[in-house]
């Protein structure tokens, strides 16, 4: 059945269905329409892009504020019911034809001048020319300044950053490098003579330069050692010959190091003991150098008793005698002392002192024989009223236990 309309039926029409008419122009791939289609399709196709179009032209949202704001002689923006694309154009054309109104020509106004800037202490710069600092520059010039400081600290952070990759590998490498192996070498006397590790052999010269301080004393400590001759002693009359100690041979007149000062004391020693000798030689008397004291000690099997042979360790000078003050043996544990007369004259010519400090026959307390025992032995002589006088210490120590049998037992 064929649709059929009022208004066409009044009209005297056939009616005729869109369906049954068909297009038989050209193909128009914009509109995606091709001969043979139907009047319904074409309607559709050019329907669907005239309201693609209409979409596309809404100018109601535009937002012409911006254009507001100058030549407000030219009339009011057109309202958002009214923004179509004609008035919209009209309405940019009449504001730029007002500024082409208002803008003289040739550009007209004032001549523009560029501002002086001021210049960064780190950008300033002595002037070439007068050698004054440049502390402002004009805008342009400023700018180049700006660029070319730009350049330089371009340049130098691109090498500082090759010289931050190169210093990554020489430490990356260096970081996984193997550990290193000290080298050996063969100390001559404060180790075995062997070959042996540099740190072993660093570790023990270290200690011993330890001790060996602690006997000599620290730098300032032998410096101020070495200071501590006699401040006249340059300008002092030697004793064994004509002239000043300055004047003796080999004499430092300033000490600097402990060998001068040594040097120096042993000069003065020997010019004294050249007058000494004088002294002696002329005046005949005693000379307690020649007084020698000395001993070996021992203890029997149980410790019982402790022996001391003076002979032949001990000398006594010629015409020398026992002194009224006598002589004595004092032997101790650490806590239990005995004391004992020393016929020391006796002693030193023939025969073995011994004194009996523990045991069934022992005098008064008895000491502890399972500790060392140290003997203090006070010499006293004399001869024409001159009296020499001398000590000697002696230790006797705990022997080791000795072994009888070795007995193995199974684990």
């Amino acid at each position: 059945m064929l649709p059929v309309k009022s208004n066409t039926a009044e009209q005297g029409c056939s009616p005729v269905s869109s369906n049954c008419v068909v297009w038989q122009g050209p193909d128009i791939p914009c509109l995606n329409l091709c001969n043979g289609d139907t009047v319904s399709d074409v309607v559709y196709k050019v329907a669907v892009q005239l309201c693609t179009i209409k979409d596309e032209l809404k100018l109601s949202t535009l937002d012409l504020t911006c254009l507001t704001t100058f030549c407000s002689s030219v009339g009011p923006a057109p309202a958002t019911n009214n923004r179509t694309l004609l008035a919209v154009l009209d309405f940019i054309v009449k504001k730029i034809c007002c500024l082409e109104d208002t803008i003289p020509v040739g550009g007209g106004g004032t001549n523009y001048s560029e501002p002086t800037l001021n210049l960064p202490s780190c950008l300033q710069y002595p002037d070439p020319v007068t050698g004054q600092t440049v502390t402002q520059l004009i805008h342009n010039q400023y700018t180049l300044k700006l660029a070319q400081s730009h350049c330089t600290l371009s340049a130098t952070v691109a090498q500082h950053a090759t010289t931050l990759t190169s210093h990554n590998t020489r430490i990356t490498a260096l970081e996984n490098a193997p550990a290193v192996i000290l080298p050996q070498v063969t100390p001559n006397c404060i180790l075995p003579s062997v070959p042996t590790a540099m740190s072993i052999v660093l570790d023990k010269l270290e200690e011993e330069y330890c001790l060996l301080r602690g006997v000599l004393g620290s730098n300032s400590q032998i410096t101020a050692a070495t200071a501590q001759q006699c401040s006249a002693l340059n300008s002092a009359t030697a004793l064994s010959q004509a002239g000043t100690m300055s004047s003796l041979t080999g004499w430092n007149i300033s000490t600097t190091s402990m060998a001068q000062a040594f040097q120096n004391l042993w000069i003065t020693v020997c010019d004294m003991r050249s007058v000494i000798a004088d002294l002696k030689n002329c005046c005949g008397q005693a000379d307690c150098s020649q007084f020698i004291l000395a001993c070996d000690a021992s203890a029997n099997n149980d410790r019982t008793i402790v022996s001391l042979d003076f002979n032949p360790g001990t000398i006594i000078p010629s015409g020398y005698a026992n002194s009224p003050a006598g002589s004595t043996v004092v032997i101790s544990d650490g806590t239990i002392t005995k004391n004992f007369p020393l016929d020391l004259i006796t002693f030193a010519a023939s025969g073995v002192f011994t004194a009996t400090v523990a045991g069934g026959s022992v005098v008064g307390a008895a000491l502890n024989t399972s500790q060392p025992y140290s003997i203090t032995i006070t010499g006293n002589i004399t001869k024409s009223g001159q009296a020499c006088s001398k000590t000697l210490l002696k230790t006797i120590s705990v022997p080791c236990p000795i072994v009888t049998g070795v007995t193995a037992t199974l684990v």
